[in-house]
């Protein structure tokens, strides 16, 4: 009697054990096929049963797919079809099934699948039901003893079975997520890139009102994109200086045309009213919600210049947002390498020189480091991605310009050194 005793305590001990542990795996893995073989793996050991398998239930098709088998291997992926009255007969018994003692509306569905219950030797099948749904079927053999299942036995199985039957349910929400998610991602991709489209084609307006100028927004966007890049900034950050780089210009959608492409300088009053593209353009976009007002006052400071002197607020150094500093410095480079109504394009190197004179009044020396980075790493064919030189060609003397760029570079690494030194 005593070792009766001790034999019940020991299986008891071994089966919670064996259920402990099959919960953790539920809980912690995320690997849907392991978690369904170590289900069976725990549930044929903890009952001493030769054969068994899993099937999962899609009600989209009315099927079962077997995803895990012990004893009989080559039946894992078999499929099983399940009619509708049949998948609502498992929903309402919700308890193990006795295959011989079956008489009830499963009969047809237990006698279509005799073959492949035979070979699994099944003597009871288990529905798993979470919320209402089934999940699927666990199928079992007899126990190696030959003795018949206990009220125990089903109380393990039933425990077992709903772990599984939460495990499934899980899944399936989390597959329909992914796929939610996946769908969203797209969705907002496809949103996206109209939204890009969009603000391209603006640019291309805004072009059109110079006839020197075709193409000119698109390449500031993309030699600002490169420059703040450059500078390390990723995200958000990196695609707003790309737009205001597009729509740096909007605002000249309201001068007059005659002005934007007078051959001959313009007069005071002229000027006056081609400098008011910088506030008409902010007034423009200032009216769409975030994250377009960064855009809008970056586009309203792209001529403010770092020593005070530019307009429309004679802004100084930090007082200027970086993408403005950026944008400036992109648009000044194409404006000097593209033709203009009052005068012809410059070589790259006479470009340079401007940059190099007017670094620290019009423009912010660490931006302008940026650009001969960015510069000499495409000389030197040390970037796959080439931004500047497609746009600009070969035609430089590209011995004299990395030396132009590297002696650039010198003195504002001097010049941070000097700050540096005075500062403390």
């Amino acid at each position: 009697m005593k070792n009766q005793s001790d034999l019940t305590l020991r299986k008891i001990l071994h089966n919670f054990s064996a259920l402990t542990e099959l919960a953790a795996e539920i809980s912690s893995t995320h690997n849907f096929e392991e978690v369904t073989r170590a289900s069976l793996h725990t549930l044929l050991g903890a009952l001493v049963i030769r054969r068994g398998a899993i099937a999962r239930y899609t009600s989209k098709r009315r099927q079962l797919k077997i995803v895990a088998a012990r004893g009989i291997a080559e039946v894992v992926g078999h499929r099983i079809v399940v009619r509708r009255y049949e998948a609502e007969r498992l929903v309402e018994l919700d308890r193990p099934i006795l295959i011989d003692g079956e008489k009830d509306k499963l009969v047809d569905f237990f006698h279509r699948n005799a073959d492949l219950l035979g070979r699994l030797r099944v003597r009871i099948a288990i529905p798993m039901i979470a919320r209402g749904e089934l999940m699927g079927l666990i199928f079992l053999s007899e126990k190696l003893t030959g003795k018949q299942f206990s009220e125990e036995d089903m109380g393990i199985i039933g425990t077992i079975s709903r772990s599984i039957s939460i495990a499934f349910y899980n899944q399936r929400l989390l597959v329909s997520l992914k796929r939610k998610a996946g769908e969203n991602r797209r969705l907002y991709g496809e949103m996206r890139q109209i939204y890009l489209d969009t603000v391209r084609a603006f640019g291309a307006a805004i072009d059109l009102k110079d006839t020197y100028t075709s193409g000119h927004s698109e390449r500031v966007a993309r030699y600002a994109e490169a420059i703040a890049r450059e500078m390390g900034l990723t995200g958000q950050e990196l695609e707003l200086i790309g737009v205001a780089g597009y729509l740096h210009d909007i605002g000249k959608i309201t001068v007059d045309r005659a002005i934007i492409n007078n051959p001959r300088p313009l007069t005071e009053k002229e000027f006056s009213e081609l400098n008011k593209h910088v506030t008409t353009g902010f007034e423009i976009l200032s009216h769409i919600r975030r994250p377009w007002d960064e855009i809008a006052y970056m586009t309203k400071c792209h001529h403010e210049k770092v020593d005070g002197t530019g307009y429309p607020q004679g802004l100084r150094g930090d007082q200027i947002p970086l993408g403005s500093k950026i944008v400036t410095l992109a648009d000044s480079f194409d404006a000097m390498m593209t033709d203009r109504p009052y005068r012809s394009r410059f070589s790259l190197e006479e470009t340079l020189r401007e940059f190099r004179r007017n670094t620290g009044k019009q423009f912010d020396e660490d931006v302008m480091a940026a650009f001969c980075r960015l510069l000499l790493r495409e000389i030197n064919g040390q970037t796959r991605e080439r931004v500047v030189i497609p746009m600009i060609g070969w035609k430089f003397d590209r011995a004299a310009t990395i030396a132009t760029l590297n002696s650039m570079l010198a003195e504002f690494d001097s010049s941070r050194q000097r700050y540096r030194s005075a500062v403390s």
